[in-house]
């Protein structure tokens, strides 16, 4: 099974200002010390290719994907969102990258309500059709680099509930369109992470794995807090401290026969970035001996 960390665990572009921004050199460095030979593409790290390339072969690192949020939602939106995807995925392909991890854009009111939604209030059917639109569009574009676009639950977007994430993989071809899961997220968003793992297990193409604070939760959701005040009341915690179920999530996962990618994030935090990031890492490690050993 292969693990990365992600630039989301020092440098968060939500909430820049939670604490001071880690140029990439240093922060990629603290990737290594951490026991991490793999990355996502993310805040901070230069849009050059070949600078980029060079900093990751030297610290013998591994470019896995990118993350993007997409405005397809909208039709007149669609090709100046496709040319802005295409940049970063032909910039991630330079890297060695091969996931376009796609998420739907939302707006200023879906992240005031992260975690409190009203569902009546989110896509009609013709934005759901443009959405699966342009994500079978990208996803054909990218395919001829050998890449893959997966779809990422979020919250504060447009597809952030157990019932937004459903109808998202209802509404596009899994040959085209896999899922990356964020258990995090989704469990944030009212969700049942092994609820839909039953339904939608096989669709599982990566995976982002994070824990979520239950305590912080219920706050957020009886003071409607918005995305970025959860974030900094470390609504994320280390991973096996929180709500999201994450033993049960990685057993299910591994029972559908999931071997690809785990990217361990826990977008906010307190104390060292780096040091949460080993004991996350170490703790997913002795989730999988386990499994490995029933």
């Amino acid at each position: 099974m292969r693990i990365a960390t992600a630039p989301v665990n020092w440098n968060n572009p939500d909430v820049p200002e939670y604490r001071p921004w880690l140029p990439y050199r240093p922060m990629m460095d603290e990737f290594v010390a951490a026991g991490y030979d793999a990355t996502e593409w993310g805040p901070g790290m230069p849009e050059d290719p070949d600078e980029l390339r060079v900093a990751l072969e030297a610290r013998g690192l591994t470019m896995v994907g990118a993350f993007v949020g997409l405005g397809f939602r909208d039709a007149e939106r669609h090709d100046e969102e496709m040319a802005r995807a295409m940049t970063i995925a032909r910039r991630l392909h330079a890297t060695g990258g091969r996931l376009l991890i796609a998420a739907e854009a939302g707006d200023d009111r879906r992240r005031a309500e992260a975690g409190h939604v009203d569902e009546s209030r989110g896509l009609d059917d013709g934005q759901w059709l443009n959405l699966a639109g342009g994500l079978h569009d990208l996803a054909d574009a990218i395919a001829p680099l050998g890449m893959r676009v997966v779809f990422h639950n979020h919250v504060g977007t447009y597809v952030e509930t157990a019932g937004e994430t459903a109808r998202l993989l209802d509404e596009t071809d899994p040959a085209r369109v896999g899922w990356c899961l964020d258990c995090g997220h989704l469990a944030y968003g009212g969700g049942d992470n092994l609820e839909m793992l039953g339904r939608y297990g096989g669709r599982v193409a990566h995976v982002h794995l994070k824990d979520v604070d239950g305590a912080v939760l219920a706050r957020a959701k009886a003071e409607g807090w918005s995305f970025a005040q959860a974030l900094k009341a470390y609504i994320f915690p280390p991973l096996g401290a929180g709500v999201a179920r994450v033993p049960d999530v990685v057993d299910a996962l591994l029972a559908h026969g999931y071997d690809g990618w785990f990217v361990i994030e826990q977008d906010t935090c307190e104390g060292d970035p780096t040091l949460l990031a080993r004991r996350n890492r170490e703790y997913l490690e002795t989730l999988l001996a386990a499994a490995a050993g029933r």
